[in-house]
């Protein structure tokens, strides 16, 4: 059985070298018996009557086609997170292209070439590079020669077949953000960020079009060829020739040229493919041979680059728990359940989620200094193919940011409250006291916990509220799970023996920020009110200097959206603070603003463990305990 495996395994790679020489050999064949091509005397002949202008601007094209490869190269070392400098990775790609375009073979050649020039490198991940880059340069390919055909196509069969193309790319972009990973057969797999799939188009496009521009430099006087016309065939050819596999392309890019430009002379068509494949192919294959031979030319003539402040200081990515209790911010606690992490850009600590789509920081940094955030946050998210964000900062960070060119944009109104000069006596409190009376005369009995969490009851609370208003929502607000819970000041809501509701805080030295707020369906009127009332009594008597009601929705579309939210929190007269968005360019914010409202409302659901009904969890320390606040408040 082994030697049967064995031999099907050898005849299937035999068959992998084979096929690309044969469908050379038959697209030459082809060519020679069906097109009256002069002999390769005539054809040099025709090669020499190329002005010199237009053999600089040819290898002018063939170097700007070179370039944009290199820039497709570091874009998958940044997909693929393999850790190598841009400049190196984008000589790496070069070669490497240009050495398997001239022998064929693309998976193989180009996987030896990359291992070569990158030593540290896997043959593992020399392979993955270049399967990226062939699969992800296809499918760019593919939409190019879907937009060429719907622009100039002949018929309307073809721009069909080229709307179709663009229609399936575009699905494929949303499935992609939507769906950001992939599971096949046990394989996780991980598509390119919207930024990297726009970055690797616009590098396609250069590519293909400089070395289209280079093809129609070469050719001969007189050939009478548009330049709109040829880059079509040529785009359309190229996917071909990539797909044979055949050395060079040779056979099938000359038979396809041929056939998609039926009025051009074939004389002129050929001899301008040789001169092509000299400029083209031949001379950047014999650079990447001297560089294969030499790896250590790949970092002749890059000059070190000068360290920043970052550079010197370092940068480091730290745990959710790592971020002290004595903080600006209580609210940067979500990290904790939203697989955030703390990351130090040298002394500058901020509270970050890094997304498939984006590098966000979340609210202001923890410590350090504002104006230094916004350009290491740029180069981080660059080093990840993903797009810089801020997201919900305040005023003194948005400033900073649209000093450094950000663009910025107000998106919500944070609600804080002085607990030590709050009172609900006036005429502004009125709603609110009613709500407690309501909530008084339906036997509410309300109180912080201080030492056990009644978890299962919880539970059940959190439940109900679930098939009330439908999955939680998450990311930037908490989610129900007993250890998350179990760090945060919750207070309880009971009529007799039965919990109706509760809610919980984000805790930090001189700040609460609300969380999670949940009551049953039918719950008393003012449950929330009272809560809330009293946890604002209790900050108090903490020494809280500063209770956060959390952020609503502040944008021209916001009266449309958790408009009882607002109103709730207007009851207690806060005081309205803005928050802001800010990205380096229009696009990215853009983009960050889909990315974020996808993860609030399709959030990943933590993993529960529901606890037994005798079950019950420590409430966190706070200093102060229930003695103490009795003592004052009779006092």
């Amino acid at each position: 059985m082994t030697s049967r495996t064995s031999r099907k395994q050898t005849f299937a790679n035999l068959l992998r070298v084979i096929a690309p020489l044969g469908i050379m050999v038959a697209c030459l064949v082809t060519l020679a018996g069906h097109a009256d091509l002069p002999g390769l005397p005539e054809l040099i002949t025709l090669v020499r009557q190329v002005p010199l202008p237009n053999w600089i601007g040819a290898f002018g094209a063939t170097v700007l086609s070179f370039w944009a490869l290199g820039r497709y190269d570091a874009v998958a070392h940044r997909h693929l997170r393999t850790n190598f400098d841009a400049p190196v990775a984008r000589r790496a790609g070069m070669a490497s292209i240009a050495f398997s375009q001239a022998v064929g073979f693309g998976l193989l050649s180009g996987s030896f070439a990359r291992w070569r020039l990158l030593s540290p490198l896997s043959p593992l991940q020399s392979a993955q590079l270049t399967a990226f880059v062939g699969i992800t340069f296809m499918t760019a390919l593919s939409v190019i020669c879907g937009l060429s055909l719907l622009l100039i196509a002949p018929s309307l069969a073809l721009r069909g077949l080229g709307l179709g193309i663009l229609i399936v790319a575009t699905l494929a972009c949303a499935l992609c953000f939507l769906h950001p990973e992939w599971r096949l057969r046990g394989l996780r797999l991980r598509p390119p960020s919207l930024q990297a799939i726009l970055a690797l188009m616009l590098w396609t496009l250069m590519d293909v079009g400089f070395a289209g521009i280079a093809l129609w430099f070469l050719l001969p006087s007189g050939h009478g060829i548009e330049l709109a016309a040829l880059l079509p065939a040529y785009f359309l050819a190229l996917g071909l020739a990539i797909i044979s596999s055949s050395p060079g392309g040779a056979g099938p890019l000359e038979l396809a040229m041929l056939a998609l430009l039926p009025g051009a002379e074939p004389a002129a068509l050929v001899a301008g493919l040789l001169a092509f494949r000299l400029v083209y192919y031949a001379i950047p294959a014999a650079l990447a041979g001297a560089l294969l031979l030499w790896p250590s030319l790949m970092r002749q003539g890059l000059a070190a680059e000068p360290e920043d402040e970052e550079d010197l200081l370092g940068s480091d990515v730290r745990p959710a728990a790592s971020q002290p209790f004595d903080r600006p911010q209580a609210e940067t606690g979500v990290i904790l359940q939203n697989g955030g992490h703390v990351m130090a850009f040298g002394l500058n600590q901020v509270a970050m989620l890094d997304t498939p789509q984006i590098s966000a920081v979340l609210f202001d940094p923890i410590s350090g200094r504002r104006p230094e955030i916004p350009d290491a946050l740029n180069r981080h998210a660059r080093a990840r193919n993903a797009a810089a964000c801020l997201y919900k900062c305040s005023a003194r960070l948005a400033i900073a940011a649209r000093q450094q060119g950000w663009k910025v944009l107000r998106i919500a109104q944070d609600a804080i409250l002085d607990p030590s000069e709050f009172s609900d006596k006036g005429s502004s409190f009125r709603q609110l006291r009613r709500k407690l009376r309501n909530a008084e005369k339906a036997g509410l009995r309300v109180e912080p916990a201080w030492s056990t969490l009644p978890l299962h009851d919880m539970a059940e609370v959190d439940h109900a509220w679930t098939r009330q208003h439908g999955c939680a929502r998450g990311t930037t607000m908490g989610q129900f799970e007993p250890g998350y819970v179990a760090i945060q000041m919750t207070f309880l809501a009971w009529q007799e023996e039965r919990l109706i509701g509760f809610i919980t805080f984000h805790r930090a030295a001189d700040e609460w920020c609300l969380d999670l707020m949940r009551q049953l369906p039918g719950a008393p009127d003012g449950t929330c009110h009272a809560l809330l009332r009293a946890a604002i009594e209790t900050a108090r008597d903490a020494g809280v200097t500063r209770l956060s009601l959390a952020a609503v929705p502040d944008h021209r579309f916001a009266h449309r959206f958790d408009r009882g939210l607002r109103q709730f929190k207007s009851c207690f007269a806060p005081s309205w603070q803005p928050r802001y968005i800010a990205a380096p360019t229009w696009p990215q914010l853009a983009l960050a603003l889909a990315e974020m409202i996808r993860l609030v409302h399709r959030p990943a659901r933590p993993e529960i463990e529901m606890p037994q009904p005798d079950m019950t969890m420590r409430a966190p320390h706070v200093e102060l305990d229930e003695n103490a606040v009795a003592g004052k408040r009779s006092a």
